[in-house]
């Protein structure tokens, strides 16, 4: 899997793994999900989405930066399948 750069990259190389797409969400929150968004005032948002709350919230400037943090977040599951 190459580093992706932006959300598309992410979403592209993601669905060419065998990882279950309900299992997380680009560009919306889910509940039950790894999710990653841009927020309002344009930052990047890592975070766990659980009974309609962002748990384990991080932002980020760089969209580069979140896409391999989500990367990270998706990692267990990744390795697992592989």
């Amino acid at each position: 899997m190459m580093i992706p750069m932006n959300v598309g990259e992410l979403e592209y190389q993601l669905k060419q793994t065998v990882i279950d797409s309900m299992s997380y969400s680009i560009g919306g929150f889910a509940d039950d999900c790894a999710c990653i968004v841009q927020a309002e005032d344009g930052m990047w948002e890592t975070f766990v989405g659980q009974r309609g709350k962002k748990n384990e919230l991080r932002r980020w400037a760089s969209e580069g930066d979140a896409c391999v943090f989500f990367i990270g977040m998706l990692w267990t599951e990744i390795t697992d399948l592989i």
